[in-house]
């Protein structure tokens, strides 16, 4: 199991595992995790979910926001809002 030291508020983790012949990936500050083929197609399909969960959330603000289980998303939300999706890579370590 990976060990990650935080190192900043601002940004988000990427944990990245083999699993069987390809890749899993999760994001743990927005409960996010997906897989690929190699690291490259895992880290890309879990920045694709990372602008599609912040639309969601902006569209559903005042539900997500009050729930326990998302509303310490809201400042990635809003940093993810505010950069073009080429730059949302930048937010990870």
């Amino acid at each position: 199991m990976p060990i990650v030291s935080k190192l900043s508020e601002k940004k988000l983790t990427a944990i990245i595992e083999p699993s069987g012949d390809g890749f899993v990936i999760s994001c743990p500050e927005l409960d996010l995790a997906t897989q690929g083929n190699t690291e490259e197609e895992a880290f890309n399909d879990l920045i694709d979910m990372v602008i599609d969960y912040a639309k969601q959330y902006s569209e559903n603000m005042k539900k997500f926001s009050e729930s326990p289980n998302r509303s310490s998303h809201l400042p990635y939300i809003k940093l993810v809002n505010k950069l073009k999706p080429d730059r949302i890579k930048n937010l990870f370590f």
